[in-house]
């Protein structure tokens, strides 16, 4: 037990094979991830990590000893989850990381709720649009916007959103109202410019069995939603977003809808996590919590 921070702190660079993934997750400073192996080492008297330059691997002693301690860990937080089960207690620490869009919209103004009803448990919220490494990253949960199960992970579906087309009432006054999507090459269009693909997203709209796609070629893009509902609510041009973005706006007359009869289905909103989590009481309490707070706003749908 004198040396169980160290301890871990091996387990978690001889499962990610590297120190500073191990520092990630652990949320330390790459050189204290490697004065805690280099303690271990000094006490137990031998090496546990062949080092190099690009790679780290477990000595043939590293792996012995990685074998039988991963069942002392194990065993220990074990008994700990069972204790605190008991007690009624969540505690440990949880990494979570969300898009932006829906962790300031939706999930972290509530947040006060969780961290009142699971004071004992110690949260780190990322935020980020791409698509995260949870295990090398040591991610227990993140929030996305999907629009298909990622086969690597476990995942928890909330909802699905759609896209909503607004402009403020200045420029529809101004520019008039579209009437059909192909209306939309006469006007001003703040386009969404997705980085992976490295071009505007162009615009699919469907009504019944109709189906019209407008490209997104105007001379304002955007990567950013909170800076395209700016350009919209300052009367720019015409803005397509999700609609538990739009939703507040248009209930409060600063936004308009356009084109409402053509629609555009969105993705699903998911929560991954790694497949050995799923019985982590932080991730059981965080995925009850966005229960919660997600399937009222997501069913809310009226815009």
């Amino acid at each position: 037990m004198k040396h169980f921070v160290e301890l871990q702190t091996f387990l978690c660079v001889a499962e990610l094979g590297s120190f500073s993934a191990a520092a990630r997750r652990l949320g330390l400073a790459r050189s204290t991830v490697s004065m805690h192996v280099q303690t271990l080492e000094a006490a137990l008297g031998m090496a546990l990590f062949n080092r190099s330059t690009r790679h780290v691997s477990l000595t043939a002693d590293g792996e012995r000893y990685a074998e039988r301690a991963a069942v002392l860990v194990s065993g220990l937080d074990d008994l700990s989850a069972e204790f605190s089960r008991r007690a009624g207690r969540v505690a440990g620490h949880l990494h979570v990381q969300m898009t932006e869009s829906i962790a300031n919209t939706l999930v972290l103004p509530r947040m006060a709720e969780f961290l009142r009803d699971y004071p004992d448990l110690a949260l780190r919220i990322s935020l980020s649009e791409r698509a995260p490494d949870l295990a090398a990253e040591g991610i227990d949960v993140a929030l996305r916007l999907s629009a298909a199960k990622d086969s690597a992970y476990r995942y928890r579906r909330f909802g699905q959103v759609s896209f909503v087309m607004a402009a403020s009432p200045a420029y529809l006054a101004r520019f008039g109202t579209p009437k059909h999507p192909n209306d939309l090459l006469r006007h001003r269009m703040i386009d969404f410019f997705d980085a992976d693909a490295g071009k505007p997203i162009d615009y699919v709209l469907v009504k019944g069995r109709e189906k019209i796609t407008v490209a997104a070629d105007g001379d304002l893009a955007v990567d950013n939603a909170r800076a395209g509902l700016s350009c919209a609510l300052a009367g720019v041009g015409i803005y397509e977003d999700f609609d538990f973005l739009l939703r507040p706006h248009l209930a409060e007359g600063k936004l308009l809808r356009v084109l409402p009869d053509w629609l555009r289905p969105g993705p699903a909103v998911v929560a991954l996590y790694p497949g050995g989590r799923q019985s982590s009481a932080p991730v059981r309490a965080f995925l009850k919590f966005l229960d919660g707070v997600l399937g009222p706003a997501l069913q809310n749908r009226g815009v």
